[in-house]
């Protein structure tokens, strides 16, 4: 919902509507498949698609959205510039957290990653 409504708020066709959703649908996916996988190198595999996806997402924000709610005016564009940096500092945390995690190196413990996943989550 988070990428809908900056869409809504770029005003952007449909076509890049439906790309954004999509490729954020596959960046979850290939992330649960992941978290899912039984070796390493499937899991570690699987995050980089995983990121990669989200890269490409936060690319769209930074470029075409960011484009689009800069023609709808200042008002639009400093709301929209704020709520994508506050999304790319965010999400960037994710795979951070991901690698460090349970999931993948297992630096982090069970408890501490929950805890942080809860806090990003509610951020």
């Amino acid at each position: 919902l988070l990428l809908f409504d900056l869409a809504l708020l770029a005003k952007v066709d449909r076509v890049t509507i439906g790309t954004l959703v999509g490729v954020d649908a596959l960046m979850i996916v290939t992330g649960l498949i992941g978290a899912l996988s039984h070796t390493p190198l499937a899991r570690y595999t699987w995050w980089l698609f995983s990121t990669i996806a989200m890269i490409v997402v936060l690319y769209f924000l930074a470029t075409s959205l960011r484009s689009a709610a800069k023609e709808r005016g200042p008002e639009v564009a400093s709301t929209f510039n704020t709520l994508t940096a506050l999304t790319l500092v965010l999400w960037t945390a994710y795979p951070i957290l991901w690698i460090v995690g349970t999931e993948g190196a297992g630096v982090v413990g069970l408890g501490v990653e929950t805890l942080l996943f809860m806090v990003l989550d509610v951020t």
